[in-house]
C-alpha cells in the first residue's frame, strides 16, 4: 500500500475513536445513575406519604384505669338532729367546706367510640374545729366547734369518650357507703357519735392526655347521704358538691 494511503487511513480511524472515548468519560463522570444505563432517564419515584398516627390512648376491655384525686367538698347542707337543744346547722358556719383525698379505678368492659364499664373509689375527708350553730326552737343560735371525719366507699357504672386525641370526658353514678365520726363542743354543749350510712352520687369530669400517657384533669361530684350517729345526736345529713383535681394512669 502506498505510504500516503496508509497515513490517510490512520487519520480517519483516530478521528472516529476520539468522540467515543470522550462520550465514555462523560458517562462515567456523570452523577446521574440514568446516564450509566442509557439515554432514557429512570422514572421519578413517588414521594412516600406520611401517615399521621393517632395519639389517642388505647384502652382495652378489662384494663383498669387507676384514678387519684385531691379536692374540697362544698356541701349545700350539713346538719345533725340533736335530740337536746335543737338542730346543728353546719352550713351556716364553715363545716360545709371539707378537704378530701381519694382514689380508685375504672374498669372498661367494652365499647369502641364510647367506653363503658364499672368504677370503684374511696375518699377520706376531715375538718377540725369547724364552726357550726345549734338552732333552738325559738330561733336562738349557739355557736359550737365541730370535728368531723368522713370515709366513703362508692362506685357504679360509667361511660367515657375521647373528644379528639387528647381530651377524655366521663360520667358515672351509683350508691355510696359512708362512715362518719362527729364531735361537738362549746356553748355548754358536748356530744359525739359515729355510724354508717348510705346515699347516692353522680360525677363527671374532663381529663387531658399528657405525653407520658398519664391523664390530668378536673371533675365534680354531687352526693346526698344520711348517717345514723347513734345516741342523742340522731342523723347526720349531707348533700352538695365536691370539686377535685384528678390524675389517672393505666392506658
Amino acid at each position: 500500500m502506498p505510504r500516503g494511503s496508509a497515513l490517510l487511513s490512520l487519520l480517519v480511524l483516530t478521528g472516529c475513536a476520539a468522540p467515543r472515548a470522550s462520550r465514555t468519560r462523560e458517562l462515567v463522570s456523570s452523577p446521574s445513575p440514568a446516564a450509566l444505563v442509557g439515554e432514557t432517564p429512570a422514572p421519578p419515584q413517588e414521594p412516600i406519604s406520611t401517615v399521621r398516627r393517632s395519639m389517642r390512648p388505647v384502652w382495652l376491655p378489662g384494663q383498669p384505669l387507676m384514678h387519684g384525686f385531691l379536692g374540697v367538698t362544698m356541701f349545700n347542707d350539713v346538719s345533725v338532729d340533736d335530740g337536746g337543744p335543737g338542730r346543728v346547722d353546719g352550713d351556716e358556719g364553715d363545716l360545709d367546706q371539707i378537704p378530701l383525698i381519694g382514689g380508685g379505678a375504672q374498669w372498661k368492659l367494652g365499647g369502641e367510640r364510647i367506653d363503658f364499664g364499672l368504677e370503684g373509689l374511696l375518699s377520706f375527708g376531715w375538718r377540725s374545729d369547724a364552726e357550726a350553730f345549734v338552732v333552738g326552737g325559738g330561733g336562738a343560735a349557739v355557736a359550737i366547734d365541730v370535728n368531723l371525719l368522713i370515709f366513703e366507699l362508692y362506685g357504679g357504672p360509667f361511660a367515657s369518650v375521647f373528644l379528639g386525641d387528647n381530651l377524655r370526658a366521663y360520667g358515672a353514678a351509683g350508691p355510696i357507703l359512708q362512715f362518719a365520726n362527729y364531735d361537738q363542743t362549746g356553748g355548754g354543749l358536748a356530744d359525739d357519735g359515729s355510724g354508717f350510712g348510705s346515699g347516692f352520687y353522680a360525677r363527671t369530669g374532663l381529663e387531658f392526655a399528657l405525653p407520658s400517657r398519664s391523664l390530668l384533669g378536673f371533675g365534680v361530684r354531687w352526693s346526698d347521704t344520711t348517717v345514723d350517729l347513734g345516741g342523742s345526736l340522731g342523723d347526720l345529713e349531707i348533700d352538695g358538691l365536691q370539686a377535685f383535681v384528678t390524675v389517672s394512669r393505666g392506658i
